[in-house]
């Protein structure tokens, strides 16, 4: 009984050891691609950030492109986290929209990071984003069955969502903007949908908490890394 608990002990450390490794490597991974500054190969980058050998990288992946597809889906699950809990308190599809796009334009302001990772890593950065790829249809089909966004095609209601705030997220990074900047771009994409002038700037202009991350969010973390590099 007595060895089996010491082995349980050791399997359990050993596993924690391994998390704790893996979310290191996401951490630095996400600052990596987000900054895209490297000389060499990627994966020398990523090592020489996270302080470890190639044969560490190689125990939890097998290339840069399987990393960056695992930060790509730990970053889409902490924007849902943060932007559906929201989102699902509101009745209407167009309200739920305008939330969800205020929401996340909020969470680039706040993290540079994330903004920089989405417009570097493009396609990739988003193939594991739960928000965009589920949430953002349903509340799309729903806003359509309502009778709240013109009669075009889903995936063009989706090309019009996407298209300005990917836009949006590459001026919040490099571009001095006026505070109303998510505000506006919320509502010119509300338009562009069909709902009403009126209608798009009350939903743009409707007061939403504060974001907040848990201590441990990798997004949180990432920023973190980021701010403390020295400057060049």
């Amino acid at each position: 009984m007595e060895k089996q608990m010491v082995e349980d002990h050791r399997v359990r450390v050993a596993e924690e050891r391994r998390a704790r490794m893996r979310a290191h490597l996401l951490e630095c991974a996400l600052v990596v691609f987000a900054l895209r500054k490297q000389d060499g190969s990627l994966i020398d980058t990523l090592t020489s950030t996270a302080d470890v050998s190639r044969g560490t990288f190689y125990n939890y992946f097998c290339t840069h492109e399987e990393l960056l597809d695992a930060v790509a889906v730990e970053v889409g699950r902490e924007m849902l986290h943060v932007v559906d809990p929201v989102v699902r308190q509101l009745a209407d599809p167009d309200a739920r929209l305008a939330t969800g796009v205020l929401l996340c334009l909020g969470l680039a302001r706040k993290l540079p990071t994330l903004a920089s990772f989405i417009i570097r890593g493009g396609a990739a950065a988003l193939s594991g984003n739960e928000l965009l790829h589920d949430y953002l249809p349903r509340d799309i089909a729903a806003g359509m069955e309502a009778g709240q966004f013109a009669g075009m095609q889903p995936r063009v209601a989706f090309d019009l969502v996407v298209g300005p705030v990917m836009a949006g997220l590459h001026t919040l990074v490099s571009t001095e903007v006026d505070d109303d900047f998510p505000t506006m771009l919320t509502q010119g994409v509300l338009m562009a949908l069909g709902v009403a002038p009126e209608r798009a700037h009350f939903l743009a202009r409707q007061p939403l908490a504060e974001i907040r991350l848990p201590a441990e969010s990798l997004l949180l973390r990432a920023e973190s890394r980021v701010t403390n590099l020295p400057h060049e």
